[in-house]
């Protein structure tokens, strides 16, 4: 079962890496080691005393069955052609689809609100990156030229703004013509190891469905941890296992909230299922410690030698080029806590009783299943043969 689950521990880790970049090595250093002794801290505790775990073996486990959309094929084959597109730069006014850098100020009565700010900005025009009313006034302009105009924002937009009208100045630095190379045989055969779409598109196939695959058994096994939290009695938790989880929740929370436009609680709600910050708090606590108590129990350590090659595989997928610029950003502790659930969650996994339902019935509702019944059919001819 490969290593690919998310929980709490990963997501602070993520915000302290974010807080330790832009700082100089030193500040970095003191940092990382300031984390390393509050988490050491929070994680100092004996799990029975907080936890009698129930059943967490043989679980009946439901997971959903793999599916491939053909918009996951498309995505792959729409990143290969942005890699090998050209921009360049033009004299011309802008248009559609062209590739444009501004600046733009947004106030509204008279003052610069949150997010409608920024310098060099870069986007392709005719996308949607912007609402309409907004892009219709950069069309049209060459570089170094300007224009204000007043918008308003719509009734079912972001409380803050929602049926608010702005003054916004644009300011575009420069504009790119966007040259997209043809998609075909010699294309592929110049840009990947295949030598046409076909065999191209069958190789991206199979990745597909050992990701789906996988992601269903990622599925499976944090079903069966919710299980295996569900079903143990917990009285009490530590105190500063609580205080720490509660702080880098709420960072999370605010950092997410800022990132993608949302209020806060929606992200808690969203990303957390919980209805307030003190419930998602309570909840990867007792997730933690549950996880804590099970690896006590089954004698689930890691060794020296699978902290380096997880943490290797980790330091991939994080996107870092190296596992010493992974280890300069995570703590020692944070990482151990992240291998040691991915351990737990895969020995569930392994000792559950598993059956594989549709996408549609796992999530109860058409909100969360993606149309692609003959990608699907696909992973249902893997198994087959």
């Amino acid at each position: 079962m490969k290593k690919c689950y998310l929980n709490l521990a990963a997501f602070v880790c993520c915000a302290s890496l974010l807080t330790g970049c832009g700082k100089d090595s030193s500040a970095t250093e003191e940092a990382i080691s300031s984390t390393e002794a509050d988490f050491s801290e929070a994680l100092n505790y004996d799990p029975a005393d907080y936890v009698k775990l129930g059943d967490y073996k043989k679980l009946k486990v439901q997971y959903p069955l793999p599916y491939v959309s053909d918009e996951d094929m498309q995505m792959y084959i729409y990143d290969l052609m942005d890699e090998a597109t050209e921009y360049r730069e033009t004299e011309d006014a802008a248009k559609s689809g062209d590739y444009v850098k501004i600046d733009f100020t947004g106030t509204i009565d008279g003052k610069e609100f949150e997010g409608g700010s920024a310098s060099g900005y870069e986007f392709i025009l005719g996308q949607g990156e912007f609402f309409d009313d907004f892009e219709k006034n950069v069309i049209g302009l060459k570089k170094g030229e300007d224009v204000s105009f007043q918008m308003t924002f719509p009734e079912d937009y972001f409380d803050e703004l929602k049926g608010k009208t702005a003054d916004f100045k644009v300011t575009l630095q420069s504009v790119s013509q966007v040259i997209q190379p043809e998609y075909t045989d010699e294309f592929v055969a110049k840009n990947t190891e295949y030598s046409s779409i076909e065999e191209y598109e069958e190789a991206i196939r199979e990745e597909l469905i050992v990701e789906a695959q996988q992601a269903s058994e990622d599925e499976a096994g944090s079903s069966a941890l919710a299980q295996a939290v569900e079903n143990a009695k917990i009285e009490g938790y530590p105190q500063a296992l609580y205080d720490y989880t509660y702080q880098d929740t709420r960072e999370i929370c605010e950092g997410t909230a800022q990132m993608f436009g949302l209020e806060i609680d929606e992200v808690i709600q969203d990303y957390y299922g919980a209805e307030n910050l003190e419930e998602a708090v309570l909840d990867a606590v007792n997730e933690t410690m549950v996880i804590q108590a099970i690896a006590k129990k089954e004698k689930l350590e890691i060794s020296e030698k699978d902290f380096e090659k997880e943490a290797e595989n980790l330091s991939a997928e994080y996107g870092y080029e190296t596992l010493e610029e992974f280890e300069e950003d995570y703590s020692r502790t944070e990482l151990e806590l992240i291998l040691v659930r991915e351990k737990v969650l895969d020995f569930l996994y392994e000792s559950s009783e598993l059956e594989e339902v549709s996408q549609e019935e796992y999530y109860g509702s058409d909100e969360f299943f993606i149309e692609g019944t003959e990608s699907t059919e696909w992973i249902l001819e893997e198994d087959e043969e």
